[in-house]
């Protein structure tokens, strides 16, 4: 994945966003992967003088993989109907294992790219399938230009060239970390603070 040229501020609101609205949201919680977090400390900590970015919480990292609507939006029976329906989507699908290495500047973050891309496109693609059945194509979200296929590191908080973070980035030595994820988690995503934190709502495990 090529570094961005410029970087630009990660905290401004989206469409349909407000202060204290929460959307459900799939996604990979991957704070707890202690290979994961002992790569991303180490990016951190080579990142502590660089200004203009805010390092994420450890605790936060994720890879989102579809949003499925406003909770104001969405029926709270709809979200019983969704719970199922994905686990039985992925009561076949082997839990997926992803490798981060090399940092990587992103136009809003420095990010720790995820291999194999393909997983996370497949996951993606069956998430998103499940969402319209249930949730209905009215109230799905449209599809982003980019999807995420990362954690992300630290976000921007300002506009400027990105090559001093190009430069810290890539004198970083790290070695791979590979993680297995065991499930999905459906959660209330709230967009409130520079970096994304959310509540939990259920979690849907993978075949074995």
């Amino acid at each position: 994945m090529p570094h961005a040229d410029q970087v630009r501020n990660h905290a401004r609101w989206r469409p349909g966003w407000s202060p204290g609205r929460t959307s459900y949201a799939w996604l990979l919680p991957l704070g707890d992967q202690p290979a994961l977090r002992e790569l991303a400390n180490q990016y951190q900590y080579a990142l502590r003088d660089l200004p203009g970015f805010d390092p994420v919480p450890l605790e936060w990292m994720h890879i989102l993989l579809q949003e499925v609507g406003f909770t104001d939006e969405v029926p709270q029976g709809r979200v019983n109907t969704l719970l199922d329906t994905v686990r039985t989507r992925l009561s076949s699908t082997a839990s997926p294992r992803l490798t981060f290495q090399e940092g990587v500047v992103l136009p809003e973050s420095l990010a720790l790219p995820a291999e194999p891309r393909s997983d996370l496109s497949d996951l993606r693609s069956t998430l998103r399938e499940a969402t319209a059945e249930v949730i209905g194509e009215s109230l799905l979200p449209e599809e982003p230009e980019q999807t995420d296929q990362h954690v992300s590191l630290a976000y921007s908080t300002a506009e400027g060239p990105a090559v001093f973070a190009k430069a810290v980035l890539e004198a970083t030595e790290s070695s791979p970390a590979t993680v297995r994820v065991p499930a999905v988690s459906l959660v209330k995503l709230s967009r409130d603070h520079s970096s994304n934190e959310w509540e939990t709502v259920d979690t849907v495990p993978f075949a074995a």
